[in-house]
């Protein structure tokens, strides 16, 4: 058969899986079926080629680092049409071995990315410094949305959220609950005018006039309507027009207040 199933990622570690094909020097493609595809082509014991379902080349393998979801098969009679990794493999397998061994933290915490996490109602009255690029992740954490699902929503890695909850858990912030599932219901539908004024007024304090410029350009740049936007995308939203704050200070004001003023708003219809 060409098709050998060799692993499963709830199980095994995609590195572990990947590691003695590389030192074995055997070609073919290496497959991933699961909430996501991917395919990650070796010749000779060299990674010369890798694709997701949205990214290729190096930065697919990249996202296929993080992967803890779905069934790995080699087939050891095809190859790639193109070569998109230029990185030597040597060096991909380090990153790729720092990686594991970051992500080795991080499942001292998690067990996957389906993992849940919640605020931490009495956190013994500590002050502690929320930084910027926690307050997404802390606004979504609601006992109910899974690591995978804050990832979706902000735009960000698995890892990146990952390692920014493991943060928050370890300032006693937020916590892990035992109950799964996620409300994407709440997810569905779209934003009234209100939000868009609100975001517009809070970035006028920060920026000026050339606050309605910024949200223009970033609604053309999304393709979507005011009168129409959908909800599963504010927070990408949120953090584009933030990107385009130059300060940092107030560029973590814009960010808490928008989060706190959008999260609310979550659960409306």
């Amino acid at each position: 058969m060409p098709n050998d199933l060799i692993g499963d990622l709830s199980k095994v570690r995609l590195f572990d899986l990947v590691k003695p094909l590389i030192e074995g020097k055997k070609s073919g493609m290496v497959v991933i079926k699961g909430k996501e595809a991917a395919e990650l082509y070796i010749e000779g014991g060299s990674i010369v080629h890798g694709k997701t379902d949205t990214v290729v080349g190096e930065e697919a393998i990249l996202a296929m680092m993080d992967l803890d979801d779905g069934r790995v098969a080699f087939n050891w009679q095809l190859s790639p049409e193109k070569r998109t990794v230029r990185m030597s493999t040597e060096k991909l397998m380090s990153n790729w071995a720092q990686r594991e061994e970051e992500w080795r933290k991080v499942k001292e915490v998690m067990a996957s990315s389906d993992a849940v996490f919640s605020i931490v109602v009495d956190s013994g009255g500590d002050d502690r410094t929320i930084r910027a690029k926690h307050w997404g992740v802390l606004a979504l954490c609601n006992g109910m949305r899974s690591v995978s699902d804050v990832a979706d929503v902000l735009g960000r890695s698995v890892f990146e959220v990952s390692e920014t909850i493991c943060e928050l858990v370890g300032m006693a912030v937020l916590q892990k609950e035992e109950v799964a599932g996620t409300p994407r219901a709440q997810l569905k539908g779209t934003v009234d005018e209100t939000f868009f004024v609100e975001v517009e007024t809070e970035l006028k304090k920060l920026v000026g006039p050339i606050a309605r410029i910024i949200m223009n350009d970033t609604l053309a740049a999304f393709e979507e309507s005011r009168e129409a936007f959908p909800k599963d995308r504010v927070m990408s939203f949120i953090l584009t027009v933030s990107d385009q704050i130059v300060e940092e200070q107030k560029r973590d004001q814009f960010e808490k207040a928008m989060y706190f003023a959008w999260v609310p708003m979550m659960g409306k219809d």
